[in-house]
């Protein structure tokens, strides 16, 4: 199992219940995708797998491990791309995927070099110089050079222009067939899960969830 959610319950700060005795199991290959609207709780839901939301209730394990925990061993198997990652703006494309290259041991600079042609990034730019959009697309390209074990993506696709929104699909379609992975999407927009996830995560308006098969 990568991801084990027991009966999890979570509020935010001003006491407002976002989950109560959430149970949700991720096993290894699954491909989800999590659906709703802003505000309903989808970077709440990735931000406790990645430890950083403290539970009013219950457990997580991310790899048989808290993911709060300090010691774990298992960090480097999970990759996030968030919507609103911080990266300093001196530093070069170049430097970010020297970093994940220490960090990350299956990475690749073959699939590196194949990715900043498919999304057209120079990696000499420092992210100062890059657009919303283009950041996101550097961070993609380093997310898949990792070839890791979990993949995290908090609401990517909403700046990314048509034909990157195109390719990053139907790359994650390819990837995926060649990768045993695990993937979380989460987006605000369905069609961005036709055909790239097997099951979709509903988020209700009242935090609720249900899971749903993608036909």
């Amino acid at each position: 199992m990568i991801i084990d959610f027991q009966n999890v319950s979570y509020s935010i700060p001003n006491g407002q219940q976002i989950y109560k005795n959430l149970t949700l199991k991720i096993f290894k290959g699954d491909c989800f995708g999590i659906l709703g609207k802003n505000g309903s709780g989808k970077s709440t839901l990735i931000e406790m797998i990645m430890g950083m939301r403290k539970l009013e209730q219950g457990k997580i394990l991310v790899f048989n491990e808290d993911p709060t925990s300090s010691t774990r061993v298992n960090k480097n198997k999970v990759f996030i791309v968030t919507h609103d990652m911080l990266i300093p703006s001196h530093i070069s494309v170049k430097d970010m995927f020297e970093f994940y290259k220490y960090f990350y041991p299956n990475y690749s600079h073959e699939m590196e070099k194949e990715l900043l042609k498919l999304f057209e990034i120079d990696k000499n730019k420092k992210f100062g110089a890059l657009s919303t959009g283009q950041k996101i697309k550097a961070m993609l390209c380093a997310a898949f050079s990792s070839q890791t074990d979990l993949y995290l993506f908090d609401e990517v696709t909403a700046v990314l222009d048509p034909k990157s929104r195109r390719n990053f699909f139907k790359f994650l379609t390819l990837f995926k067939q060649k990768h045993s992975c695990s993937i979380l999407l989460a987006t605000n927009i369905a069609e961005d899960l036709t055909n790239s996830v097997e099951k979709v995560i509903f988020i209700y308006d009242d935090h609720r969830i249900n899971i749903w098969p993608v036909n």
